[in-house]
C-alpha cells in the first residue's frame, strides 16, 4: 500500500486529538486531592515539593501557567491542560508503536488488508488504553504521570525507530530523554532493559538464551547506573567536593560542588575527544549518551537555585549538595530492606555507626550526627513482612493466620509477598484496568471494598461471596465498571499470535511489562495499610499490556481468515476488538473519571481557611490536609494571612527555619529557640522518664529544662551521649484573662468563662522535635494569634489538649475556657457555636460537593465530615436555645451537602440529621430521609446477611452501625407506618444475625 506512511501518521494525529479531547471534557478545572495541590503550587512559583521533586514537571508546568493571563482561578486549569496533551501524545506513540510492531509480522509490500489491519490494531490497542481506569485516572490532573508515561511511550517508540534505520542519533535522542525524565519520575528508566534487547535481537547475528539473558543484565545494570551512580553518587562527589573546598580550603559553599562539576565535564570532553582521535566508536557512543543523560539531569540545578532563594515552599530546602544528595534519596521516607532484613517483631540487638552526616553551617560544613545501621535478631532473607508501624503487625498476623507471639518464617514472607504485595497490591490494579472494578472504595482486604471483578457472577461468587443480589454501595458507586474480562482476554489473543509470529517481539514487550509492573514491586516493597490505592505508579505496565491488545485484533482476523474473504475478517475483527475493549471501557469509566466540574478540593481549602481567625497558625498533616491549603494560598491568594504549619514537616530544621519567616501576609511564628536547639542530631527525640512529679509543671518551665544545654538536665542515653528528655507529662500553662480580652480571644462579656490556667497529660511516651516546637510556640505566642488544630489529625497530635479544642469550622480552636467536669463530649461534638455559626453561613460554601458529577473517596470523606461538623453545630445550637440558627445550618446542609448515602458508616450521619429535624418539628423532610436510610441500610444489611458466617464476622463493625442506625431510625419515626415498616425489618435482621453469629 503506496500511501500506508501518510495514512498511519495522520491516524497518529487523529488519535492524539480525539484522545486530548476525551481528556479536556472530562479534566479537572482545578486542584485535585493528594500531591495535585503541592504540584500546582510549586509550578506556579517554582518552588521546592516534597522529595525527590520534579523539576523539569514544574518548569513546564509554569510555563502553561502564563496561560492564565494573570486570572489566578485558571492556573490550575491550565496546567491540569498540559496533563491532557500530554497523555493524548501518550496514546499517538501507544499507537505508532503498536504499528511499527505489527509491521515486522507482514512483508514490505503490504496489501491493502494488511496495512488497514495493522492501522485497526494500532488504533484498538491506542483507545483501550485512553479508557484505561489509571492513565485516564491521571490524565485530567496536575501529577507527574502523565508526563512521565509520554517519555517512556517516547523511548520504546524511539527504539524501534532505531532499529528500523540503525541511525545512532536515536539512541542519542532516548538518552536525552532519559536524562529530562529524571526531572519528572524515574518510570521511563524501566524501559531501558526493553530498549537493551531490542539493540541486542537487532545486533546480533544469531540472538540465543544466553545472550539474551546477558542483554537482560546489562539492562538491569544501566538501570542501576543512571538510578544510583547518576542521580545520587554523582551528587555524593560533588557534596564531598564541597566539604573539601568549604572546610579545609576555606571557599565559601558551593565552589567544591562546581569545581566537581567542571572536572567532570573536561573528564568526558577529553574522553570524547580520544575516541574521536582513536576511532573508538562504541566509546564515543557511550559518552555522547552519558553526556546527553546528564544534560536532561541538568534540570535538578532548579531545585537547588530555588532552594537558595527560599520560596515559601521549601521542603528539605536542598541548597547545597548534602541536602541535595538526602532529597534525591528520599532519606525522609526511611529505608526499606530488600535482600535480607528484619521482621515486624524483630527487636534491636546492636547499633553500628557507619559515617558521619552534615549539614550546612553559617561559614562550613558541621557535624549533624553520625549515620547508624540497626542490627535486629529476628531477620529474613528477601524481608517482605518488616514494617513496626503501628496496626503493621495486627494485618501482618491476620493476612498471614499467625498465632500470637509467632513470627513469619520465609515461607509465610513468601506466601505475603505473593497473595498481598503481588495479588493484591499488583495484579489487582492490573484486573481492575482490563477485567472490571467493584467499586471505587479503597480495599484493604474485605469482599466489598474495591476488588477486581468481571461482572459474571458465578464467576466473582467463586472469590466474593453472594453475588446475587448487591448492594447499592456496590452496584451505585460510580466506580464499578464492568468489563466482563473482555479487554483482558482481547490482550490474552494478541500475546499467544505475538508469541507465535515473533518472539523475539513478545520478550521485548512482556520484558517492557515486567519491568513497569512486577519489578516495582519487588523494589518498593510496600508495606500494609497504605494511605491510598497505588495503582497509578504500574501505568506503564498497562502500557505494555495495551500493545497486546492491539495484536489481539489481528488474532480475531487470523482466526475469522478461514471463514471469509480478508476484508470482511478485518471488518469484523476491527468492530469486535473496538466494541470489547475502547467501547466498553469508556462508556463503563466515563462517570468515575467525568471530573469537569468538580472544584471539592479547592472549595474545601477556602472552607477549611476561613474557619480560622486573622492572622491564625493552623497546624495541619500532610497530603489533604495541606496541599489543597498551599494551592489556595500559593496560586489564588486567599487567605495568605493563615500560617499553616504542616506537623509531618515539622521535624525538619528547615521546615523549622521556614516558619520563623514572613510568608505572604504571615507574620514569622513565635518560635523562641535558637537555631542551635534543634538542629539535625540535636532534640531528634526526647524520651518520658518519670521523675515522680505530682502536679503539672508549668509549660514555660518545662521548655526551659527540654532546651537547656546543661549537662544536668539531660540524661545519660545507651551509646554515652547526654540527651534532653520529658520528665513529667503532666503540663499546665498559666493564663492572663486580660491579654485574652486584649487580643480578642475572648470577648470581654465572656471573661469570666476564662480557665485560670490550662492543664493536660501529654499523651505520648516521648516528644518530637514536632512536638518541642509546638510547646514553643504555644508558651511564647502568648494569645496574640488564634491557634487552631485540623480536625482530621492524628489523637497523639494534639498532645492532649482535647478539652481545650472548640471547632469553628473544619479546625479547631484552642480556647483555654472553663469546662463543666460532667461534660465528657468528645471534641468533635464541641463547638464554639457563635463563631462556627458566622462561619458556616457566611463565609462557607458547601455547594461543590451537590454540584460534582462524581464525589471520589476523599471528596466523599470530606462531605461526610461536613455533615458530622454540621450535626454537632445544630445540635448546640438548639441546646443553647437558637433553633432558627439551627435550622438554618440544617437548610444549608441539606441543600449544599450530597445525600446520596455511599455505606453504611454515612447512615450515623443521616440519623443525627433526622433527629435534629424532628426536633426543629421538620417532620416532613425527616422522614423522607429516615425511609431513603432505611431502605439503603434494608439492602445493604440483607446482602451481608446472606454471606458465610465468616465474611459477617469480618463486616460486624457495620452490622453494628446499621443495626443501631435502624433502630434509632424506628424510634425516632415514632409507630407510624414506617416505623412498623422499619421495626420489622430490624427483627428479620437480628434473627439472621444472631444464627449466623451467635
Amino acid at each position: 500500500m503506496k500511501n500506508y506512511q501518510r495514512i498511519n501518521n495522520l491516524t497518529g494525529f487523529v488519535l492524539f486529538a480525539f484522545a486530548s479531547i476525551v481528556y479536556w471534557l472530562t479534566m479537572e478545572p482545578s486542584a485535585s486531592f493528594w500531591d495535585c495541590g503541592e504540584f500546582l503550587s510549586a509550578s506556579n512559583k517554582l518552588e521546592v515539593g516534597h522529595q525527590p521533586g520534579a523539576p523539569l514537571f514544574l518548569m513546564i508546568g509554569k510555563m502553561f501557567s502564563l496561560l492564565a493571563m494573570g486570572d489566578t482561578a485558571k492556573i490550575a486549569y491550565w496546567i491540569n491542560f498540559s496533563s491532557v496533551l500530554f497523555s493524548g501524545a501518550t496514546i499517538m506513540f501507544l499507537y505508532w508503536t503498536i504499528t511499527a510492531l505489527a509491521s515486522k509480522i507482514y512483508p514490505k509490500e503490504k496489501s491493502t488488508v494488511q496495512s488497514f489491519s495493522i492501522i485497526a490494531a494500532g488504533v484498538i490497542g491506542a483507545l483501550a488504553y485512553t479508557f484505561s481506569d489509571t492513565f485516564w485516572f491521571s490524565a485530567v490532573e496536575a501529577e507527574v504521570y502523565a508526563l512521565s508515561t509520554l517519555f517512556t511511550a517516547i523511548v520504546f517508540w524511539s527504539i524501534l525507530k532505531w532499529e528500523n534505520n540503525m541511525d545512532n542519533r536515536w539512541l542519542v535522542l532516548i538518552a536525552f530523554l532519559v536524562g529530562l525524565s529524571i526531572g519528572v519520575h524515574l518510570l521511563s528508566l524501566l524501559a531501558i532493559p526493553a530498549i537493551v534487547l531490542v539493540y541486542y535481537f537487532k545486533k546480533a547475528s544469531k540472538p540465543d538464551l544466553i545472550g539474551t539473558l546477558k542483554a537482560f543484565a546489562i539492562g538491569c545494570l544501566l538501570v542501576g547506573l543512571v538510578q544510583f551512580v547518576i542521580v545520587q553518587y554523582l551528587v555524593l562527589f560533588a557534596a564531598k567536593f564541597d566539604l573539601f573546598f568549604v572546610n579545609t580550603l576555606g571557599f565559601s559553599f558551593g565552589y567544591g560542588a562546581m569545581a566537581f562539576i567542571f572536572l567532570l565535564a573536561a573528564a568526558i570532553a577529553y574522553a570524547i575527544f580520544y575516541s574521536i582521535k582513536h576511532h573508538k566508536y562504541n566509546l564515543n557512543l557511550a559518552l555522547v549518551c552519558l553526556t546527553f543523560i546528564l544534560f536532561g539531569f541538568s534540570s535538578y540545578f532548579m531545585i537547588v537555585i530555588r532552594a537558595n532563594a527560599k520560596p515559601n515552599i521549601n521542603l528539605s530546602n536542598p541548597d547545597n549538595p548534602f541536602s541535595l544528595l538526602s532529597y534525591l534519596g528520599r532519606t525522609n521516607y526511611g529505608d526499606t530492606p530488600l535482600l535480607y532484613g528484619k521482621t515486624f517483631d524483630a527487636q534491636q540487638t546492636e547499633i553500628k555507626e557507619t559515617g558521619t552526616e552534615y549539614r550546612k553551617g553559617a561559614k562550613t560544613y558541621e557535624e549533624s550526627g553520625k549515620a547508624y545501621k540497626l542490627s535486629y535478631d529476628k531477620n529474613l532473607l528477601f524481608p517482605r513482612t518488616y514494617s513496626n508501624k503501628p496496626r503493621h503487625a495486627e494485618f501482618y498476623k491476620n493476612w498471614m493466620g499467625l498465632e500470637e507471639n509467632e513470627s513469619p518464617g520465609f515461607f509465610q514472607n513468601l506466601s505475603f509477598f505473593h497473595s498481598y504485595q503481588v495479588g493484591f497490591m499488583y495484579w489487582r490494579y492490573f484486573l481492575w484496568n482490563f477485567v472490571g472494578r467493584q467499586s471505587d472504595v479503597q480495599g484493604q482486604g474485605s469482599l466489598t471494598e474495591g476488588n477486581w471483578i468481571t461482572g459474571i457472577k458465578s464467576l466473582d461468587g467463586l472469590r466474593l461471596a453472594n453475588q446475587a443480589k448487591l448492594p447499592p454501595s456496590i452496584t451505585a458507586n460510580e466506580g464499578n465498571n464492568i468489563y466482563y474480562g473482555l479487554p483482558f482476554l482481547l490482550g490474552i489473543a494478541g500475546l499467544i499470535f505475538l508469541y507465535r509470529k515473533n518472539k523475539q517481539m513478545t520478550i521485548i514487550i512482556a520484558t517492557l511489562f515486567f519491568f513497569t509492573g512486577l519489578a516495582i514491586i519487588l523494589y518498593l516493597n510496600q508495606d500494609p495499610l497504605q494511605v491510598r490505592e497505588r495503582d497509578y505508579a504500574y501505568v506503564g505496565s498497562f502500557y505494555a499490556f495495551a500493545i497486546f491488545i492491539g495484536f489481539g485484533v489481528l488474532a480475531i482476523k487470523e482466526t475469522m481468515a478461514r471463514m471469509a474473504s480478508h476484508k470482511l475478517t478485518l471488518a469484523l475483527a476491527a468492530i469486535t476488538g473496538l466494541l470489547v475493549a475502547p467501547v466498553i471501557m469508556g462508556t463503563q469509566g466515563w462517570n468515575d473519571h467525568n471530573r469537569s466540574d468538580k472544584k471539592t478540593a479547592v472549595d474545601f481549602a477556602v472552607n477549611y481557611l476561613n474557619s480560622c481567625a486573622p492572622n491564625a497558625i493552623l497546624f495541619t498533616n500532610a497530603d489533604n490536609d495541606t496541599f489543597p491549603l498551599w494551592y489556595a494560598q500559593e496560586v489564588e491568594g486567599i487567605r495568605t494571612d493563615v500560617r499553616v504549619v504542616c506537623l509531618q514537616f515539622l521535624a525538619d530544621i528547615d521546615y523549622i527555619d521556614q516558619m520563623k519567616t514572613q510568608a505572604n501576609l504571615s507574620a514569622p511564628l513565635p518560635i523562641g529557640m535558637a537555631s542551635e536547639k534543634y538542629q539535625k542530631g540535636v532534640r531528634d527525640y526526647l524520651p518520658f522518664i518519670d521523675y515522680g512529679f505530682k502536679d503539672s509543671v508549668e509549660l514555660k518551665d518545662l521548655l526551659t529544662v527540654l532546651t537547656s544545654d546543661n549537662k544536668d538536665d539531660k540524661v545519660e542515653m545507651q551509646g554515652g551521649s547526654f540527651e534532653n528528655f520529658l520528665p513529667t507529662k503532666k503540663f499546665k500553662l498559666s493564663i492572663d484573662a486580660n491579654q485574652l480580652v486584649k487580643t480578642n480571644t475572648i470577648q470581654a462579656k465572656d471573661k469570666d468563662k476564662i480557665a485560670p490556667q490550662m492543664e493536660w497529660d501529654f499523651k505520648k511516651n516521648f516528644a518530637s522535635k514536632a512536638d518541642l516546637t509546638m510547646l514553643d510556640i504555644l508558651v511564647n505566642n502568648n494569645w496574640e494569634r488564634p491557634i487552631y488544630f485540623g480536625s482530621s489529625l492524628s489523637e497523639d497530635t494534639y498532645i492532649g489538649l482535647d478539652k481545650y479544642l472548640y471547632l469553628e469550622g473544619y479546625a479547631y480552636r484552642l480556647l483555654p475556657l472553663k469546662r463543666d467536669a460532667k461534660d465528657n463530649r468528645d471534641k468533635s461534638e464541641v463547638t464554639n457555636s457563635d463563631v462556627m455559626y458566622s462561619n458556616t453561613v457566611h463565609k462557607m460554601d458547601f455547594s461543590a460537593f451537590n454540584k460534582a458529577k462524581y464525589l471520589d473517596p476523599e471528596s466523599r470523606r470530606v462531605a461526610n465530615d461536613t455533615w458530622t461538623y454540621q450535626n454537632a453545630l445544630a445540635k448546640n445550637l438548639i441546646s443553647e436555645g437558637k433553633n432558627p440558627q439551627a435550622q438554618q445550618i440544617i437548610t444549608k446542609s441539606i441543600k449544599e451537602l450530597p445525600l446520596k448515602l455511599y455505606s453504611i458508616h454515612d447512615t450515623l450521619n443521616r440519623l443525627e440529621t433526622i433527629q435534629i429535624l424532628h426536633n426543629l418539628n421538620n417532620h416532613q423532610d425527616a422522614n423522607l430521609l429516615a425511609s431513603q436510610t432505611a431502605s439503603f441500610l434494608d439492602l445493604e444489611l440483607s446482602y451481608i446477611a446472606s454471606l458465610p458466617a465468616r465474611q459477617q464476622q469480618v463486616a460486624i463493625r457495620d452490622i453494628q452501625i446499621g443495626m443501631y442506625v435502624l433502630n434509632g431510625l424506628a424510634e425516632l419515626t415514632n409507630e407510624t407506618a414506617l416505623s412498623k415498616k422499619i421495626k420489622k425489618k430490624y427483627k428479620e435482621l437480628e434473627d439472621s444475625f444472631s444464627k449466623s453469629l451467635g
